[in-house]
């Protein structure tokens, strides 16, 4: 898998690597502004595992992937690789977000450049409602499967299908690349990474959910829209025989947590490290000032010690592809 984002120190790649699927990164831009740094990622899995199929999923904000990914690919690479067709995942939670009209422009260039896609969250919905979801987007795009990660419906169908086929690469867009920008713009990237101590047992699921409450509440008290925020937890713990591990996330604002890792019983701790992700449409120093008033407010000096390994907050610049054919 090819993980890939603005800025460094990825959860998503941590989690890819716990599977132990081969995982490279291409960080500091998204695929179209990175290109060679794509192309060896490629490369390097080719060389360093055994691929069959290499998973590359671009910067949630990133769209004209196929302008600038896919065609030169195909004209560059295409004896050497062959590329499925370019799916889009639809979150159908999105439709009641506040985001900015620049934001939204976003979103719908991705749908408009789609040659299949994956409507995610099935298990939320009745079939009545996916039906309608998937006939809706069906009058854009010849191929909408329906899927839900937490219960794997749909998943073998989508796969099957992409596998089977290839890219045709055929649709072309207009793309207003100062609307683009600005929609990118719109949104603060924050990564955190860090550790935290103390001199007494505590509950590292606890405090890995109030940290993402808390910090959702603080969000929807200034309207700041949550894109996606993504926390990872690594528990030393005193009587189990590994680490005790959790991963957690929060995909629009005042919704739910969403485990994708966590140990059946929860452990007491007096050592954790942790990343956060967030992506969140706020100026960055707004978001940067939230999120480090949350941390301490669920870790209190007085009983907790704090220690930063990393911590950027900040503002993606202006796409600037290698490539646009």
């Amino acid at each position: 898998m090819v993980t890939n984002d603005q800025g460094n120190n990825l959860v998503d790649s941590i989690l890819v690597q716990r599977t132990g699927v081969a995982v490279a990164e291409v960080v500091g831009g998204c695929f179209c502004c990175r290109y060679p740094d794509l192309v060896s990622a490629f490369l390097t899995l080719q060389q360093t595992a055994s691929v069959d199929v290499i998973l590359a999923e671009p910067v949630g904000s990133c769209t004209d992937l196929l302008a600038t990914v896919v065609r030169p690919l195909l004209h560059y690479h295409g004896d050497h690789f062959r590329l499925a067709p370019l799916t889009i995942a639809h979150d159908p939670l999105r439709a009641n977000s506040r985001f900015l009209p620049e934001v939204d422009y976003l979103f719908r260039r991705q749908l408009a450049e789609a040659e299949v896609i994956a409507v995610t969250k099935q298990d939320l919905y009745t079939e009545a409602k996916t039906n309608k979801i998937a006939e809706l987007l069906r009058h854009d795009v010849g191929r909408v499967f329906r899927l839900s990660a937490v219960t794997g419906a749909g998943v073998d169908e989508w796969l099957n299908f992409v596998l089977a086929n290839s890219s045709t690469a055929h649709k072309k867009l207009e793309i207003d690349y100062c609307a683009y920008a600005a929609g990118e713009a719109a949104l603060g990237w924050l990564n955190v990474s860090g550790s935290i101590a103390s001199n007494k047992t505590f509950s590292p699921r606890n405090w890995a959910y109030h940290l993402l409450r808390l910090f959702d509440a603080a969000l929807s008290q200034v309207g700041a829209e949550i894109a996606h925020i993504k926390l990872y937890v690594c528990a030393l713990t005193q009587h189990e025989p590994t680490d005790m591990v959790y991963k957690a996330s929060i995909t629009h604002s005042q919704g739910p947590i969403i485990w994708d890792l966590a140990p059946p019983a929860d452990s007491p701790t007096r050592k954790l490290k942790f990343l956060l992700n967030a992506r969140v449409q706020a100026p960055p120093g707004m978001l940067e000032a939230i999120a480090r008033s949350v941390l301490n407010e669920v870790s209190p000096k007085n009983e907790f010690d704090v220690s930063y390994t990393n911590f950027e907050c900040f503002r993606p610049g202006a796409p600037h592809p290698t490539y646009r054919m």
